[in-house]
């Protein structure tokens, strides 16, 4: 766990002293991609979210909001899931001690399209399945069946530390989604310490993040990407397999 928390304040150091190449290559082009995604799932997810909590009715279904939201990711996707992997692309780069210009977003963007586009699409959709498990779960007033649905925030958990190991395996080797979801999971779940210390760190992002608008735009993506390349690189050693992959 305090391998993480390290590797947090080496990668906040790594940007805060490159900010050019992390914090507007990296960071500021992945915020411009991701920003067309937050109206079009963000807005009504949230108000789907209100209307659950506070047992309201309204003309929309809770099927509605889903197909609605799900159907926005998709179009939203198609420009956030290649800059993620764009994103991550850089902070490879930088791993690998190479000079980052404004083209290696680009080329990241471009080379991985089609399959950051699914990934990334895939990625939130479970995410989606699981919240709309935790709401219909313990909204049932059951005390058995409520227990299932804070069962559900135990994977919730494990997809965000999974979050750790998706995107760097998938800029790294050329595998299929299938082993990009299920070796991600395996390698959360093999290190129960750095899973929990990730999530904290995403955690305290998120709301720094909507307190402040500038950790979003310039510093929190690019720092957890190069977290994450680091978690990526200990846990492929601690399985013994040698960090190397496609490096485009």
């Amino acid at each position: 766990m305090a391998e993480v928390f390290r590797h947090t304040w080496w990668a906040f150091a790594q940007v805060y002293y490159d900010l050019r190449a992390l914090a507007l290559v990296g960071n500021f082009f992945w915020f411009l991609a991701m920003l067309p995604l937050v109206p079009i799932v963000g807005i009504p997810g949230a108000y789907a979210l209100q209307q659950a909590v506070l047992q309201t009715d309204a003309p929309v279904t809770g099927l509605q909001f889903f197909v609605f939201i799900v159907g926005g990711t998709v179009v939203g996707g198609a420009l956030a899931g290649p800059g993620t992997a764009a994103l991550f692309h850089v902070a490879h780069r930088h791993v690998e001690y190479e000079n980052i210009e404004a083209r290696d977003f680009w080329v990241g963007f471009r080379l991985n399209f089609a399959r950051a586009w699914i990934l990334f699409v895939v990625d939130l959709c479970l995410l989606y399945g699981l919240v709309v498990g935790f709401i219909f779960y313990t909204g049932t007033g059951q005390l058995l069946i409520q227990a299932l649905g804070f069962l559900s925030l135990y994977f919730v958990v494990l997809w965000t530390a999974a979050q750790a190991y998706l995107f760097p395996m998938f800029i790294r080797y050329d595998m299929s989604l299938y082993h990009l979801f299920r070796n991600a999971a395996v390698m959360a779940l093999s290190s129960p310490g750095s899973s929990i210390a990730f999530f904290i760190i995403v955690v305290v992002s998120v709301v720094l993040s909507m307190l402040l608008i500038f950790p979003a735009v310039f510093l929190v993506a690019s720092t957890l990407a190069l977290v994450a390349m680091r978690m990526t690189q200990d846990r492929l050693h601690a399985f013994g397999v040698e960090p190397e992959g496609r490096i485009l």
